[in-house]
C-alpha cells in the first residue's frame, strides 16, 4: 500500500493457507481517483528432482610414522601410487583437484587409544592427510573409486551428485511454485465468497534453495552429499567396485504471491 495513513486494511488469515486483504479509502482524506484494493497473499512451494550428469568423488588418505620425514616419505609413495592409476585409468588431471594435505604431529588423544607398550605408538607419532576430488560421469563414480582405494586411498567415499546447469530444472520448480500458489489462492477465494483475479505481484523466496538431502553447501553447481563410504585402512580390498548408483538431485522453491479480488462481495452464508 503506498499510503498506509490514508488506508485501513483488514487482514483475514484462513486455514493457514494464506490471507485476504481488504483497503479501502478513508473518505476524509481520499479523493475521487483512490480506487478499493483487494487481495490475497499466499505461499506457494515445489519440489522438483533431476537426475545428476555429474559425480564428485572424495578420496584421500591416511597415514603414519615414527618421525616427519619417514611419514612424508611414505606419503608420496601412496600419493603418486594413487594419482598415477587415476590418471592411467583415463581420468584426466583436470578432473582431478587437490583438495588438502596435512603433515602434523599426531593429536595425544589419538596416540593415547594405543596401548603404552604397544610400539605402534612409537610409529604413529606424525600424521599426512591428503584427499582429492575427481569429478567423472555418475556412472563413472564406482570404478574411480575403486581404483582410487586399490592404489591406497584407505579414507574415501562421499560422492556428490551434481546437476551441472541447473537453471532450466529452477526454473522449471519456480514455475510450479507459482502455480501451487495460485492453486492456494484460489481455494481461499471459493471459500470466502469472492472471485480471483489476476497475479498481482509474486517474489521467490531466496531461502528456498535448490537443495538436496545432505546440507553440503552450494557454490556454482547445486548438488547434495550422499553415499558416504568410509573405506578405512586395514579394510580387505574387493574384487569388483562398490554398487554405487546415482541420486536424483532436488530442487524447491518457494514464491510469495499477491492475487487481486475481482468481486469482494460478502461471503455466502
Amino acid at each position: 500500500m503506498r499510503n498506509v495513513s490514508r488506508l485501513t486494511v483488514l487482514s483475514v488469515c484462513l486455514t493457514g493457507l494464506g490471507s485476504i486483504a481488504v483497503a479501502q479509502c478513508n473518505t476524509n482524506a481520499c479523493n475521487a481517483s483512490c480506487p478499493e484494493r483487494h487481495t490475497i497473499s499466499v505461499t506457494g512451494t515445489a519440489q522438483v528432482a533431476a537426475d545428476a550428469d555429474l559425480a564428485v568423488v572424495r578420496v584421500g588418505y591416511r597415514l603414519y610414522g615414527a618421525d616427519a620425514k619417514s611419514a612424508y616419505g611414505r606419503a608420496t609413495e601412496v600419493s603418486n601410487a594413487i594419482m598415477n592409476a587415476l590418471t592411467a585409468s583415463g581420468i584426466p588431471k583436470a578432473s582431478i583437484e587437490s583438495t588438502s594435505q596435512v603433515l602434523q604431529h599426531t593429536p595425544a588423544y589419538e596416540l593415547q587409544q594405543i596401548p603404552a607398550k604397544d610400539d605402534e605408538r612409537a610409529q604413529r607419532q606424525f600424521t599426512v592427510t591428503q584427499n582429492w576430488t575427481i569429478r567423472v560421469k555418475p556412472d563413472q563414480a564406482a570404478a574411480a573409486l575403486d581404483t582410487a582405494v586399490s592404489a591406497g586411498a584407505n579414507e574415501s567415499g562421499w560422492i556428490q551428485w551434481i546437476v551441472e546447469d541447473p537453471s532450466v530444472i529452477q526454473a522449471k520448480a519456480s514455475a510450479e511454485a507459482v502455480a501451487n500458489a495460485r492453486k492456494i489462492a484460489e481455494e481461499i477465494a471459493a471459500r470466502s465468497g469472492v472471485q480471483l483475479g489476476h497475479l498481482v505481484s509474486v517474489n521467490e523466496n531466496q531461502g528456498q534453495m535448490p537443495y538436496n538431502t545432505f546440507a553440503g553447501g552450494m557454490g556454482g553447481s547445486y548438488f547434495g552429499m550422499g553415499d558416504g563410504v568410509m573405506v578405512s585402512a586395514g579394510m580387505p580390498m574387493q574384487n569388483q567396485p562398490l554398487a554405487i548408483n546415482s541420486r536424483r538431485v532436488e530442487f524447491r522453491a518457494a514464491v510469495s504471491a499477491v492475487f487481486a479480488i475481482e468481486d469482494a462481495a460478502t461471503p455466502a452464508k
